[in-house]
Protein backbone atom coordinates (compact mmCIF):
# COMPACT_ATOMS: atom_id res chain seq x y z
CA UNK A 1 0.00 0.00 0.00
CA UNK A 2 2.84 2.32 0.88
CA UNK A 3 4.53 1.68 -2.47
CA UNK A 4 1.31 2.46 -4.34
CA UNK A 5 0.95 5.78 -2.53
CA UNK A 6 4.56 6.61 -3.33
CA UNK A 7 3.98 5.94 -7.04
CA UNK A 8 0.86 8.09 -7.04
CA UNK A 9 2.75 10.95 -5.37
CA UNK A 10 5.55 10.68 -7.93
CA UNK A 11 3.01 10.77 -10.76
CA UNK A 12 1.29 13.82 -9.28
CA UNK A 13 4.66 15.55 -8.95
CA UNK A 14 5.53 14.81 -12.58
CA UNK A 15 2.20 16.17 -13.81
CA UNK A 16 2.63 19.30 -11.72
CA UNK A 17 6.18 19.78 -13.04
CA UNK A 18 5.00 19.33 -16.61
CA UNK A 19 2.17 21.84 -16.24
CA UNK A 20 4.53 24.31 -14.58
CA UNK A 21 6.98 23.92 -17.45
CA UNK A 22 4.17 24.36 -19.96
CA UNK A 23 2.98 27.56 -18.31
CA UNK A 24 6.48 28.96 -18.02
CA UNK A 25 7.29 28.32 -21.68
CA UNK A 26 3.95 29.83 -22.71
CA UNK A 27 4.46 32.99 -20.65
CA UNK A 28 8.05 33.60 -21.71
CA UNK A 29 7.34 32.98 -25.40
CA UNK A 30 4.40 35.36 -25.29
CA UNK A 31 5.90 38.14 -23.19
CA UNK A 32 9.63 37.93 -23.87
CA UNK A 33 10.25 36.31 -27.26
CA UNK A 34 7.09 37.77 -28.78
CA UNK A 35 6.08 37.71 -32.41
CA UNK A 36 7.42 39.57 -35.45
CA UNK A 37 4.97 41.94 -37.16
CA UNK A 38 5.11 44.30 -40.12
CA UNK A 39 5.59 48.01 -39.52
CA UNK A 40 3.09 48.47 -42.35
CA UNK A 41 1.40 45.37 -43.74
CA UNK A 42 0.46 47.30 -46.88
CA UNK A 43 4.09 48.18 -47.55
CA UNK A 44 6.44 45.39 -46.51
CA UNK A 45 9.48 47.42 -47.52
CA UNK A 46 9.07 49.36 -44.27
CA UNK A 47 10.37 46.36 -42.38
CA UNK A 48 9.33 44.55 -39.24
CA UNK A 49 9.55 44.76 -35.48
CA UNK A 50 9.18 42.29 -32.63
CA UNK A 51 6.24 42.59 -30.27
CA UNK A 52 7.97 41.31 -27.15
CA UNK A 53 10.35 42.49 -24.47
CA UNK A 54 13.33 40.64 -25.94
CA UNK A 55 15.54 38.40 -23.86
CA UNK A 56 18.58 40.68 -24.15
CA UNK A 57 16.86 43.61 -22.47
CA UNK A 58 16.19 44.91 -18.98
CA UNK A 59 12.51 44.13 -19.47
CA UNK A 60 13.45 40.61 -20.50
CA UNK A 61 15.53 40.18 -17.34
CA UNK A 62 12.63 41.30 -15.17
CA UNK A 63 10.20 39.03 -17.04
CA UNK A 64 12.50 36.00 -16.77
CA UNK A 65 13.03 36.59 -13.05
CA UNK A 66 9.29 36.84 -12.47
CA UNK A 67 8.64 33.77 -14.63
CA UNK A 68 11.12 31.66 -12.68
CA UNK A 69 9.56 32.84 -9.43
CA UNK A 70 5.98 32.35 -10.62
CA UNK A 71 6.61 28.98 -12.26
CA UNK A 72 8.87 27.66 -9.53
CA UNK A 73 10.79 24.57 -10.56
CA UNK A 74 10.39 25.15 -14.29
CA UNK A 75 13.46 25.39 -16.51
CA UNK A 76 11.53 27.25 -19.26
CA UNK A 77 14.59 27.55 -21.54
CA UNK A 78 16.02 24.43 -23.26
CA UNK A 79 19.68 25.32 -22.54
CA UNK A 80 18.82 25.56 -18.84
CA UNK A 81 17.23 22.10 -18.99
CA UNK A 82 20.36 20.64 -20.56
CA UNK A 83 22.56 22.49 -18.07
CA UNK A 84 20.68 21.07 -15.08
CA UNK A 85 20.61 17.58 -16.52
CA UNK A 86 24.24 17.24 -17.58
CA UNK A 87 25.81 19.10 -14.66
CA UNK A 88 24.78 16.17 -12.45
CA UNK A 89 26.94 13.19 -13.44
CA UNK A 90 24.43 10.76 -11.92
CA UNK A 91 21.87 11.82 -14.53
CA UNK A 92 24.08 10.72 -17.41
CA UNK A 93 23.46 7.04 -16.62
CA UNK A 94 19.95 7.45 -15.23
CA UNK A 95 17.28 6.44 -17.75
CA UNK A 96 14.50 8.11 -15.76
CA UNK A 97 16.45 11.37 -15.69
CA UNK A 98 16.85 11.26 -19.48
CA UNK A 99 13.14 10.56 -19.94
CA UNK A 100 12.22 13.48 -17.68
CA UNK A 101 14.60 15.75 -19.57
CA UNK A 102 13.08 14.80 -22.93
CA UNK A 103 9.57 15.34 -21.54
CA UNK A 104 10.63 18.77 -20.27
CA UNK A 105 12.11 19.75 -23.64
CA UNK A 106 9.00 18.64 -25.52
CA UNK A 107 6.75 20.42 -23.02
CA UNK A 108 8.65 23.65 -23.63
CA UNK A 109 7.92 23.35 -27.36
CA UNK A 110 4.22 22.74 -26.68
CA UNK A 111 4.04 25.77 -24.38
CA UNK A 112 5.78 27.92 -26.97
CA UNK A 113 3.46 26.62 -29.70
CA UNK A 114 0.38 27.57 -27.67
CA UNK A 115 1.75 31.08 -27.18
CA UNK A 116 2.59 31.45 -30.87
CA UNK A 117 -0.90 30.26 -31.82
CA UNK A 118 -2.51 32.78 -29.47
CA UNK A 119 -0.32 35.64 -30.70
CA UNK A 120 -1.10 34.75 -34.32
CA UNK A 121 -4.83 34.78 -33.56
CA UNK A 122 -4.81 38.22 -31.93
CA UNK A 123 -2.18 39.85 -34.16
CA UNK A 124 -3.26 40.48 -37.74
CA UNK A 125 -0.03 41.75 -39.27
CA UNK A 126 2.40 39.10 -38.08
CA UNK A 127 5.18 37.84 -40.35
CA UNK A 128 4.62 34.22 -41.36
CA UNK A 129 7.38 31.64 -41.20
CA UNK A 130 7.22 31.16 -44.97
CA UNK A 131 7.90 34.86 -45.56
CA UNK A 132 10.55 35.16 -42.87
CA UNK A 133 12.41 32.14 -44.26
CA UNK A 134 11.26 32.13 -47.88
CA UNK A 135 14.14 30.00 -49.08
CA UNK A 136 14.34 27.89 -45.95
CA UNK A 137 16.96 28.22 -43.25
CA UNK A 138 20.56 27.26 -43.74
CA UNK A 139 21.50 23.82 -42.47
CA UNK A 140 23.29 23.73 -39.16
CA UNK A 141 27.03 23.56 -39.73
CA UNK A 142 29.73 22.68 -37.23
CA UNK A 143 31.95 25.58 -36.29
CA UNK A 144 34.63 24.84 -33.72
CA UNK A 145 34.86 28.36 -32.31
CA UNK A 146 31.08 28.67 -32.00
CA UNK A 147 30.86 25.33 -30.21
CA UNK A 148 33.71 26.29 -27.87
CA UNK A 149 31.98 29.59 -27.11
CA UNK A 150 28.73 27.80 -26.24
CA UNK A 151 30.58 25.28 -24.05
CA UNK A 152 32.37 28.12 -22.25
CA UNK A 153 29.10 29.98 -21.81
CA UNK A 154 27.54 26.80 -20.43
CA UNK A 155 30.35 26.50 -17.88
CA UNK A 156 29.76 30.06 -16.71
CA UNK A 157 25.99 29.62 -16.69
CA UNK A 158 26.27 26.41 -14.69
CA UNK A 159 28.61 28.03 -12.17
CA UNK A 160 26.25 30.96 -11.69
CA UNK A 161 23.28 28.64 -11.30
CA UNK A 162 24.98 26.50 -8.66
CA UNK A 163 26.87 29.19 -6.74
CA UNK A 164 24.81 32.38 -6.80
CA UNK A 165 21.76 32.34 -4.56
CA UNK A 166 19.76 35.16 -6.12
CA UNK A 167 16.62 35.21 -8.25
CA UNK A 168 18.26 37.85 -10.45
CA UNK A 169 21.48 35.97 -11.20
CA UNK A 170 20.19 33.64 -13.91
CA UNK A 171 18.05 36.23 -15.74
CA UNK A 172 21.01 38.62 -15.92
CA UNK A 173 23.29 35.78 -17.07
CA UNK A 174 20.77 34.80 -19.75
CA UNK A 175 20.63 38.39 -21.00
CA UNK A 176 24.42 38.61 -21.09
CA UNK A 177 24.77 35.34 -23.02
CA UNK A 178 21.84 35.83 -25.40
CA UNK A 179 24.27 36.54 -28.23
CA UNK A 180 26.09 33.24 -27.68
CA UNK A 181 23.37 30.77 -26.66
CA UNK A 182 20.06 30.43 -28.47
CA UNK A 183 17.62 30.53 -25.58
CA UNK A 184 14.69 30.80 -28.00
CA UNK A 185 15.21 27.35 -29.53
CA UNK A 186 11.93 25.92 -28.17
CA UNK A 187 10.00 28.78 -29.79
CA UNK A 188 11.96 28.23 -33.01
CA UNK A 189 11.04 24.54 -32.96
CA UNK A 190 7.39 25.32 -32.27
CA UNK A 191 7.21 27.84 -35.10
CA UNK A 192 8.87 25.46 -37.54
CA UNK A 193 6.64 22.50 -36.61
CA UNK A 194 3.42 24.55 -36.71
CA UNK A 195 4.24 25.75 -40.22
CA UNK A 196 5.08 22.27 -41.52
CA UNK A 197 8.25 23.47 -43.19
CA UNK A 198 11.17 21.43 -44.41
CA UNK A 199 13.60 23.13 -42.04
CA UNK A 200 13.61 20.31 -39.50
CA UNK A 201 17.38 19.75 -39.59
CA UNK A 202 18.18 23.45 -39.67
CA UNK A 203 16.16 24.09 -36.50
CA UNK A 204 16.22 20.79 -34.62
CA UNK A 205 19.98 20.20 -34.77
CA UNK A 206 20.95 23.46 -33.02
CA UNK A 207 18.08 22.94 -30.55
CA UNK A 208 19.73 19.67 -29.53
CA UNK A 209 23.43 20.34 -30.14
CA UNK A 210 23.51 23.81 -28.59
CA UNK A 211 21.76 22.46 -25.52
CA UNK A 212 24.21 19.58 -25.24
CA UNK A 213 27.13 22.01 -25.57
CA UNK A 214 25.71 24.13 -22.75
CA UNK A 215 25.23 21.00 -20.64
CA UNK A 216 28.76 19.81 -21.43
CA UNK A 217 30.12 23.19 -20.40
CA UNK A 218 28.21 23.05 -17.12
CA UNK A 219 29.52 19.52 -16.51
CA UNK A 220 33.13 20.49 -17.22
CA UNK A 221 32.82 23.64 -15.14
CA UNK A 222 31.44 21.65 -12.22
CA UNK A 223 34.24 19.09 -12.45
CA UNK A 224 36.88 21.82 -12.49
CA UNK A 225 35.27 23.54 -9.51
CA UNK A 226 35.16 20.29 -7.53
CA UNK A 227 38.84 19.63 -8.15
CA UNK A 228 40.10 23.08 -7.27
CA UNK A 229 42.05 23.18 -4.00
CA UNK A 230 40.01 24.51 -1.09
CA UNK A 231 40.83 27.59 0.90
CA UNK A 232 43.60 27.12 3.40
CA UNK A 233 42.52 27.44 6.99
Amino acid sequence: MGCENEKVNEMEFDVRKTMTELGGAFAVTWLVFGITVWNNAADMTQGTYVVGLGIASVGGVLAMAIAWMAFKGADILPPVTWMKHMSNTDNLSDVDAWINTVITLVTQIVGAALAIFLMAEITADYVTYEIAHAGGQEEWAFDAMTVMSIVAAGAVLGHISSKVDSVWAMPVAVMAMAGIINFESAADMASMIMNETGDMMAVAVPWIVDGICVGAGALIGGMIDENLPGEEE
